[in-house]
């Protein structure tokens, strides 16, 4: 007596391209000048919070400067977006009047759900200007003087309001991104740090 035995199989499978796929990253500067440095500048300037342009024209230099690369947009941060994107109502966009760059305490991982940062020191500093996203990238930067901020820098954030922003502890309507566990060390009475996020697409 003969046996046989026969079988079929059929699998489909898609692939798409990396070419498809769309990122976007933050990388956060950060620099950082001296008590000696800031009173210098202030009494040149007659500026509370004195710019990284300000230190430049009076030829100071950082005492150090750090760089950290990444974020996490929130699910807030990406609804905005895409509102912006389909022309909703009533969406604030992301301008240079409307967004504050956040620094805290916090060490806790970034969530897609974050609504704030999450340390129990935090302060918001309005941003001085915006770049421009014909080179696929946006710049906010921010200066903090002698008495603002002055804790350990352990996250970043950005939130956006409704113009015109001033600063303070508390986040507003909307976080838009999240980067947690940067450890930039204790700011100082006295010091100006200057916090520079530059949000690139690809």
């Amino acid at each position: 007596m003969d046996f046989a035995h026969g079988s079929d199989s059929l699998s489909v499978g898609a692939r798409v391209p990396l070419g498809d796929l769309c990122h976007a990253t933050t990388v956060w500067v950060v620099r950082r000048y001296d008590k000696f440095q800031t009173q210098f500048v202030q009494d040149i300037t007659g500026l509370y919070n004195p710019t990284d342009a300000d230190f430049a024209r009076n030829r100071l230099k950082p005492y150090r400067a750090t760089r950290v690369v990444g974020n996490l947009i929130t699910n807030a941060g990406w609804t905005r977006l895409m509102n912006l994107l389909t022309n909703q109502g009533g969406t604030q966009a992301l301008t240079a009047s409307a967004v504050r760059i956040g620094v805290g305490t916090g060490t806790t991982a970034e969530a897609y759900t974050d609504n704030d940062l999450s340390g129990a020191s935090k302060f918001f500093q309005p941003v001085t200007g915006a770049g421009s996203l014909g080179t696929r990238q946006l710049t906010f930067t921010a200066s903090f003087g002698g008495s603002d901020a002055n804790f350990a820098w352990n996250e970043f954030g950005l939130d956006v309001g409704t113009p015109t922003v001033t600063a303070g502890s508390t986040v507003n309507a909307l976080l838009f991104n999240h980067k947690a566990n940067v450890a930039q060390g204790s700011k100082a009475s006295g010091q100006t740090w200057t916090a520079t996020a530059t949000l690139s697409f690809t």
